[in-house]
């Protein structure tokens, strides 16, 4: 099987993906009518933004 490089990704790409997970994520818990949920879907918002300041250069 032949290795094939793939173009790496830059620290720009990766904040700005995670930026518009943050606030796709914000955006659905915002439209929920579940508390709980809600809840759930903001802590995961959170937990991204924590993994994503724990990777910057």
């Amino acid at each position: 099987m032949e290795h094939v490089e793939t173009p790496r990704s830059t620290v720009a790409e990766h904040r700005a993906r995670a930026k518009m997970l943050v606030a796709e994520l914000q955006q659905i818990a915002a439209t929920t009518d579940n508390p709980d949920e809600r809840a759930r879907i903001r802590r995961s918002a959170d937990s991204l933004i924590r993994l994503a300041t724990a990777y910057r250069p």
